[in-house]
């Protein structure tokens, strides 16, 4: 019986690591967030491509040893990994009740937000579980070869699952920007009430040039959403592209950017020779750009260039890249 339910905490214990593990990999740009988030309580200087690469790192690295301990292989191995992990998850979360930065943890990604103190009372109980499962460890584990087959499968599974993440937006979306959400403007939105709030979105964009807002809710609607500004030819080529392709299929198209007018102005002026455009077509393009802020860009679409349609202002679609575009 207490070894029954010795193994049934392994199992607990290693189904959370899943879940946790997954919902980071899933949305690596999300993730990329959170970390930067701790980089900064921590003081550690920010890197965007670090901090993306380490929270992938991390959810691969979770959902492996959770499956390790779902599946009982390599059990004296996986009780150091997941007891050092979870010690490590332990000490920061009582490092975020003391000195209560306006964060969240992170520990499922966007699924699922804990307060400081909910998420140190479970990394507490987490740990209780594991000491538990894995102490003393003393008896033979006779691990059979479909439990191998089982494990090897998941990690395989978990890799191409990470790699596609990286290049595509999430399989599902838990943002507030999600399909189906309608978007409002700002002056709207905050006359309307808390149970309309809740299927209601805003975009904040402030025009170029103090230009109106567009009105996202007539019409069709493409927006591509640039939270890091092209940096050579090619990339702005590829949205300029895409802003071309998207107008000859009806669309009304903008570009969300997060960067200075200025700093847009600059970087056309930079490469405008460079351009195999007429200056007809880069003026009207930048009288479609509107500024917003790099978090409302990220959670509008996680892949940056990534294109997210509207129909008289509610989300019907986000794509990554314009291949598996629906022309109908």
């Amino acid at each position: 019986m207490n070894t029954m339910f010795k193994k049934w905490c392994s199992i607990a214990v290693g189904l959370l690591y899943v879940v946790s593990g997954l919902l980071k990999v899933m949305d690596p740009v999300g993730t990329g967030l959170i970390v930067e988030a701790y980089f900064r309580f921590m003081h550690i200087p920010e890197s965007a491509l670090m901090a993306k690469i380490l929270g992938v790192v991390l959810g691969a690295l979770e959902t492996t040893v959770g499956f390790a301990a779902v599946f009982c292989v390599l059990p004296r191995i996986t009780r150091w990994i997941m007891l050092g992990m979870q010690s490590a998850f332990t000490l920061l979360s009582l490092a975020l009740v003391i000195w209560n930065p306006q964060m969240h943890c992170g520990c499922f990604g966007e699924a699922i937000h804990l307060t400081h103190r909910q998420t140190f009372i479970k990394n507490i109980v987490m740990m209780g579980m594991l000491w538990f499962a894995y102490f003393p460890l003393w008896e033979a584990i006779n691990t059979k070869i479909w439990q191998y087959v089982a494990f090897v499968t998941s990690v395989i599974l978990t890799v191409g699952f990470a790699v596609y993440s990286w290049y595509y937006i999430p399989v599902i979306d838990f943002t507030d920007y999600k399909i189906g959400t309608e978007i409002v403007d700002q002056r709207e939105y905050w006359e309307l009430s808390d149970d309309e709030r809740k299927n209601h979105a805003t975009i904040p964009m402030i025009g170029t040039d103090e230009k109106p807002n567009p009105d996202l809710t007539k019409g069709k609607w493409a927006i591509i959403s640039l939270y890091n500004l092209p940096s050579n030819v090619l990339e702005l080529e590829m949205s300029i592209y895409k802003y071309i392709i998207l107008e000859t299929l009806t669309y009304h198209v903008v570009f969300l950017v997060d960067s200075s007018i200025q700093e847009i102005n600059d970087r056309f002026i930079e490469l405008d020779n460079e351009l195999n455009f007429s200056v007809e077509i880069l003026n009207h393009i930048r009288n479609s750009i509107f500024i917003t802020n790099r978090t409302t860009a990220i959670a509008l679409n996680r892949k940056n260039g990534g294109i997210v349609l509207m129909e008289d202002g509610v989300i019907i679609n986000k794509l990554a890249s314009l291949s598996k575009f629906n022309r109908n």
